[in-house]
């Protein structure tokens, strides 16, 4: 089973390098490269901060856009090429083929945050910026949320079209960078009702605010061990019980 498994992530990661994707990547990294040379010259004092500051917002970005685009476009898009009949008829099991697809859209968005990533650390030591500890924690903690986006996308996607599992996937992602900062305005905190519904979808969905480690790294604070840990722990936690729960769906899912 392995052995398919790894067949399929080959073929999958192939058929999106084939979309020319990673050039839009390469692309995006060369006007990331521009736009932090012209704003550095307009800049004061800390060049490096804004080199950080643009580059990791746009790999955030562009990580996060990629998710969502192949998320959503996953298994529609074989079903309506009906490859996945092909597939599933040789015989292969079904968990095996959805999982094969999810590992090879992981592989593209490592690629593409690796060249990124790449560019925005180049970037910021040329100016004169230092490569520590928590510049690669941060690079690490957005592939853990993008790949939880991308099952997020997924997971919506065996029961929606493509703009509306998009749409209600990007939904999910904004309230969860929100929610943190929501639950502690005066206007919840006044308004029970309203603050135990946060606190419920603090519960059920995924609080991607978590894995966001941009402001430790721009302004230089401290990231506590703890914090990282559990962090961490959460996020691969999550995605693991929606990689169960999309194998367990797709293999009940109607494709007719």
């Amino acid at each position: 089973m392995l052995t398919k498994i790894t067949i399929i992530s080959k073929y999958t990661f192939k058929e999106l390098l084939k979309s020319r994707i990673l050039y839009i990547t390469l692309v995006i990294g060369i006007a990331l490269m521009v736009v932090t040379y012209v704003a550095t010259e307009f800049t004061f004092g800390v060049p490096e901060k804004v080199a950080l500051d643009f580059g990791l917002g746009m790999l955030s970005l562009s990580s996060l856009g990629i998710s969502l685009f192949m998320g959503a476009t996953l298994l529609p898009n074989e079903i309506n090429s009906r490859t996945v009949y092909m597939v599933i008829s040789r015989p292969v099991p079904r968990w095996v083929f959805i999982s094969g697809k999810i590992l090879g859209l992981m592989g593209v968005l490592l690629v593409n945050v690796a060249i990124l990533s790449t560019m925005t650390m180049l970037c910021s030591y040329l100016l004169g910026g230092v490569i520590n500890q928590a510049i690669i924690m941060a690079i690490i903690f957005n592939v853990l949320e993008c790949m939880l986006l991308l099952l997020v996308v997924v997971f919506f996607s065996l029961f929606c079209n493509t703009i509306l599992s998009s749409s209600i996937s990007l939904v999910i992602l904004m309230l969860g960078h929100a929610v943190k900062e929501t639950q502690a305005t005066g206007f919840v905190e006044k308004r029970p009702m309203v603050k135990a519904l946060l606190e419920f979808y603090h519960l059920i969905l995924p609080g991607f605010y978590k894995l966001n480690l941009k402001e430790f790294v721009i302004y230089n604070q401290q990231i506590d061990t703890s914090y990282l840990m559990n962090s961490f722990l959460y996020g691969s936690a999550y995605s693991l019980f929606l990689f169960c729960t999309i194998i367990y769906i797709f293999n009940r899912k109607n494709l007719d």
